[in-house]
């Protein structure tokens, strides 16, 4: 009788384990760390592809690249223009070093 009480504690402690673990893995994959169950990651070389097609990758691809050169503009530099609304006037600076 003692070996099957340990037996079953045993399994029913292996199952309460593996359903927490499970757990622990669904939360990290809904945070976008990981892929466990619910979204399968595209191995195969069409992914590439497939992400091309979709418009919201292109639409995605689009803003990380205004990102990228919002963010390469550094802060101290002043816009290449003016606009006055109110006097309705458009100033151009010139780029330095080009006559």
């Amino acid at each position: 009788m003692n070996t099957v009480v340990l037996i079953v504690g045993g399994a029913a402690v292996l199952a309460a384990a593996l359903f927490l673990a499970d757990r622990a893995l669904l939360w990290m994959e809904e945070r976008g760390w990981i892929y466990w169950r619910k979204r399968k990651s595209l191995l195969s070389m069409g992914s590439d592809v497939l992400q091309e097609v979709t418009p919201g990758a292109r639409a995605q691809k689009h803003a990380l690249e205004q990102e990228r050169v919002r963010k390469n503009v550094r802060p101290a530099e002043e816009p290449p223009f003016q606009v006055d609304l109110d006097a309705q006037v458009v100033r151009i600076r010139q780029p330095r070093g080009k006559p």
